[in-house]
């Protein structure tokens, strides 16, 4: 309103100026106008004065459109904070309304606070009351509409992909999330579902060609992400070529990359899945003869043969040089369990509850009394590794 007023003395003066300047000039000025036998004449004032009061006809209308617009959608102004309060009225109630479960509530509030100063909350607001109702296609109207929000922009997308993963459609998720632009693609919680929705289709290759540039970002989230993407190289390897092609394939990588802990646990992951106990030993023993590695250590449990003397070893001097460490009992307790030596594994596993009780090992402990027919005691095992899980 405060506006209006203004604009309306600006007028006014202009008009004033016009009037008074002729008079004070001596020269008024005419402009003649001729079309076919009509004859117009007139001063330049009221000219000026008929093309100013024209525009101000032509502003009034659009504003009525405008207001007519308004009252059927309930999405624009009409003399300012009257209509911006009840918008937000609009868009507190379907919050409340969305809270308390009310989904219908929620979107019809929402519906009536399209526009306004909400920087597209608005609208990811009422593309997840509809996601949640089933209205898909009217979700991804609202998404689209919030991703013209400089503010709203990077949620939106990440909303939309997310829902395109939860619907089993990751490539479409990549779409959603590549319209982003290069600053925008830069942000955490973009680089960690694009690399899902790349992990999901399978594209391996794209991972580990981004993941230099993702490291930064990612942080200790990368070593997953590299372990994932490695093995899902290593075992498309393995099912196309064969285990001897998926050796061959590790011997050709650079030795950066032969060096990468991520890789390395996938590596020998693959090597497990394949049944090569032996050579997935050897691997684990050689990377780790210079100290233990906190992501191999634990696939030792996974060895299965009947003799691993060097992975026993390799545990018991570790267990020399850090005796109260429970983990390393316990996963010397399985791999002789795994080798069928009852005896060693009964007294490293009774060690390791001793430093630490883990529901785990004393259900390891319970099949071992079970294997040596001591069934009171396999008994005793598992009533306390049950009370220990709860």
């Amino acid at each position: 309103m405060r506006r209006l007023i203004v604009l309306i003395l600006l007028i006014a003066a202009a008009l004033a100026a016009l009037l008074v300047a002729p008079q004070v000039i001596g020269e008024k000025g005419y402009v003649l106008i001729s079309m076919g036998s009509t004859v117009i004449e007139m001063t330049v004032v009221s000219l000026v004065i008929c093309i100013v009061l024209g525009l101000l006809g032509l502003w009034f209308v659009w504003r009525i459109v405008s207001w007519l617009k308004g009252v059927f959608t309930g999405s624009r102004q009409w003399f300012g904070s009257r209509s911006k309060r009840k918008r937000q009225r609009y868009y507190y109630k379907g919050i409340q309304a969305f809270a308390a479960g009310n989904l219908e509530e929620a979107n019809k509030a929402f519906g009536h606070a399209l526009d306004g100063e909400f920087e597209g909350t608005n609208l990811l607001l009422q593309a997840q009351v509809n996601n949640e109702l089933g209205n898909w296609e009217r979700t991804e109207q609202l998404l689209n509409h919030a991703a013209d929000y400089e503010q709203a922009r990077v949620a939106a997308r990440v909303m939309q992909a997310r829902m395109l993963v939860a619907q089993n459609k990751p490539q479409q998720a990549l779409e959603a999330l590549n319209q982003l632009g290069e600053e925008d693609s830069k942000a955490r919680s973009v680089v960690a579902l694009k690399a899902e929705c790349l992990a999901q289709t399978g594209q391996w290759q794209q991972i580990q060609h981004e993941l230099p540039h993702w490291r930064r970002v990612l942080k200790k989230d990368a070593v997953p992400l590299a372990q994932r993407a490695a093995k899902g190289k290593f075992a498309e390897v393995a099912s196309k070529q064969g285990a001897n092609a998926l050796k061959q394939y590790w011997q050709e990588l650079p030795r950066k990359q032969r060096n990468d802990i991520a890789f390395q646990a996938a590596y020998v992951d693959q090597l497990i899945e394949q049944g090569m106990h032996h050579d997935a030993q050897d691997c684990l023993v050689d990377w780790q003869k210079d100290g233990l590695k906190d992501e191999l250590v634990p696939m030792l449990r996974r060895l299965r043969m009947p003799n691993p003397a060097p992975a026993i070893q390799l545990m018991e001097k570790a267990i020399k040089q850090d005796s109260m460490n429970p983990q390393y009992y316990s996963v010397l307790g399985q791999l002789a369990f795994n080798a069928g030596d009852l005896s060693l594994a009964e007294r490293a596993l009774m060690k390791a509850i001793k430093l630490k009780e883990d529901p785990a090992d004393l259900m390891l402990l319970a099949e071992v009394s079970e294997r040596q027919n001591d069934n009171s005691k396999a008994l005793a095992f598992y009533k306390q590794g049950m009370s220990a899980v709860s």
